[in-house]
């Protein structure tokens, strides 16, 4: 098992607790992300009782945990047939057996036939009734909105928890290691760009890694091929959320995001709604982990929207709109064809949300000029005009008031940054105003590194840094 050890701990833990009492778990996070390889590892090493619903009717999925529940026991136990869900529960969360682990996967496609479930379990998880079992209970599911509404105000369920595991994507270091290329970081960087930290997707393309770094031939053979998982994975995420009704605004929404537009008004704009009749969508596609709405820390009232999931702005700017000659099997000439589209579109939000995070996770306040507790892209508008600023980082001061500690300038181009990007760091950071921390830290990411120029100015300031993909990856 990779990249899944604090999750392993938390569930491993959970379950061999010797506390007194029953206890509710529940674990959340988008499909292929390795949830049911947990939950299998788990009661394999424990001997817990597993069973995943499938997207069938009440009576066979209840028929499908009956015979579950039947193998767990063993062949003395006989043959099982729950009748109801209520008896179901009332026999296996009361068993001796519960107490190593009752693991439910899949629980949304249980839920939709028999919706009363929730209502079901909750009287195992109260005040009192929960002193009275040693049940171990972890649901689990791949619809993040669903499975968060589990536990909202006025749901069953709601305060019966005494765990969430989120299981996420894998951060770019971790997506690095997973797929063998801490060696080679540029080679990482454009692999994490296009279809992002889901570990499902080395197994979609075979186990096969991009040879000697060989992302380009990588993308043509997994990626731009028809015949491969990976070529309709962005868009089979959104057919396969419930939660998404209306497909083609969703999509559109989703497209226009893609296609660069970052703000509320830009993004109806381009969908050709209004602002306000997006609202509604942005909230579920946000409740859903399919887009970030990141608060702009400059502006209190506005936000950038931003992608989570890569393969999706991969799917929607390159293989859609590619689709015919892709069927032809020309994946090199698109490729070829599309590197000014892929550099604009893949691999400069990309970075910019990489370097964002590397604020927020792994920089130091040294580096960054204090405790960040929010880096993200914001506007500074000035006379009537408007600048945007890539990296902008957030950290309290001794008043515990927000300060502006530091800005940054992202370039994911093939080519050395230089000075330029540095007098344009000074000119935006003078124009900040009372938000601005005493000294404001210019803060310079480039994935081919610098000048010379730029590198000596920068070793005669104090308040310069720069990162590259070295440091990106293995400093802070």
């Amino acid at each position: 098992m990779f990249g899944r050890d604090n999750e392993w701990g938390l569930l491993h833990g959970f379950v061999v607790d010797p506390s007194p009492g029953s206890r509710l778990a529940v674990v959340r996070g988008r499909r292929r992300q390795g949830k049911t390889m947990l939950l299998q590892e788990l009661a394999a090493a424990v001997g817990s009782f597993y069973w995943e619903a499938a997207e069938q009717s009440e009576h066979q999925n209840l028929e499908s945990f009956s015979a579950a529940w039947t193998s767990h026991l063993g062949a003395a136990a006989g043959p099982i047939r729950f009748r109801t869900w209520d008896e179901a529960l009332a026999t296996v969360l009361r068993s001796d057996e519960a107490a190593r682990g009752v693991l439910i996967d899949e629980v949304g496609y249980l839920i939709a036939t028999s919706p009363s479930f929730p209502s079901l379990l909750q009287g195992y998880f109260g005040p009192q009734a929960e002193r009275l079992g040693t049940a171990r209970v972890v649901l689990c599911g791949s619809i993040y909105a669903q499975m968060t509404k589990l536990l909202d105000i006025g749901a069953p369920l709601r305060g019966r928890h005494s765990l969430i595991v989120d299981v996420q994507p894998f951060g770019f270091r971790e997506s690095a290691g997973f797929w063998g290329l801490s060696g080679n970081l540029d080679a990482a960087f454009q692999l994490d760009a296009l279809v992002g930290g889901t570990p499902a997707y080395l197994r979609y393309a075979g186990w096969n890694q991009p040879t000697r770094g060989n992302v380009a031939k990588w993308a043509q053979q997994y990626l731009l091929n028809p015949a491969s998982p990976l070529y309709q994975e962005g868009q089979l995420l959104v057919a396969q959320d419930p939660v998404l009704v209306d497909k083609a605004l969703y999509w559109s929404v989703l497209g226009a995001i893609a296609d660069g537009h970052s703000r509320r008004n830009a993004i109806a704009d381009a969908v050709g709604r209004s602002a306000a009749a997006l609202s509604q969508p942005l909230t579920i596609l946000s409740a859903g982990k399919w887009i970030d709405m990141v608060p702009d820390p400059l502006h209190d009232r506005s936000t950038t929207v931003q992608l989570i999931e890569p393969i999706i702005r991969t799917y929607r700017t390159l293989i859609a709109p590619n689709a015919r000659r892709l069927d032809r099997g020309q994946a090199q000439s698109v490729w070829e064809d599309s590197q000014h589209r892929i550099s604009r579109l893949i691999n400069a939000p990309h970075l910019e949300t990489v370097s964002n995070e590397w604020l927020i996770r792994y920089a130091t306040p040294q580096t960054a000029g204090g405790s960040v507790r929010l880096a993200a892209p914001a506007v500074l508008r000035r006379g009537g005009s408007t600048s945007q600023i890539d990296v902008v980082a957030v950290s309290p001061d001794r008043n515990d008031v927000d300060r502006i500690c530091a800005v940054g300038e992202v370039k994911s181009e093939r080519k050395a940054m230089g000075l330029a990007e540095l007098d344009r760091l000074d000119s935006l950071a003078v124009g900040i105003g009372p938000k601005a921390a005493p000294v404001v830290k210019r803060l310079l990411f480039a994935r081919s590194g610098f000048t010379g120029e730029l590198t000596r100015t920068a070793r005669s300031r104090g308040d310069v840094e720069l990162i590259d993909l070295e440091r990106l990856y293995g400093g802070d």
